[in-house]
């Protein structure tokens, strides 16, 4: 009896998640939707990245990630980062507004979209490289 109840929940389950994607490529995936799935699955290990990089003097701790990537443009290239924010200030910009300066981020930044208390992923202007070694901004 058991069983049948935990298969029928099985089934149920399924049907239920094809139901949700199907419905989703039917109607578009909602803005925002990849960045936040990426963030469910990836998250503990990208913390760990980035609280165990290099802490550089008035920036913010940050690694490179795939979670906005492209900024929604067919050309030039736009880098995602996860930036930790211990003090969770980082305003939250859509790429529908101006490009904006952030004190501890130096490159012009597209967009910031909080992933949850203090962790951010932040998306910098075309061809703009958020890198130590080679600054691009």
């Amino acid at each position: 009896m058991q069983r049948q109840s935990q298969m029928r929940l099985g089934v149920f389950t399924v049907l239920a998640a094809a139901l949700i994607l199907a419905a989703m490529a039917f109607l578009g995936i909602p803005p925002g939707f990849q960045t936040r799935a990426y963030w469910l699955f990836t998250s503990a290990q990208r913390k760990r990245e980035v609280l165990s990089s290099s802490k550089i003097q008035n920036q913010f701790r940050h690694i490179e990630w795939n979670g906005d990537g492209w900024g929604g443009a067919p050309v030039g290239d736009w880098m995602g980062y996860v930036v930790y924010d211990p003090d969770d200030s980082l305003p939250q910009i859509t790429t529908g507004e101006p490009h904006k300066k952030i004190d501890g981020i130096p490159c012009d930044v597209v967009s910031v979209r909080r992933l949850e208390k203090g962790w951010y992923s932040v998306v910098t202007d075309m061809n703009q490289f958020w890198d130590v070694a080679h600054p691009s901004c």
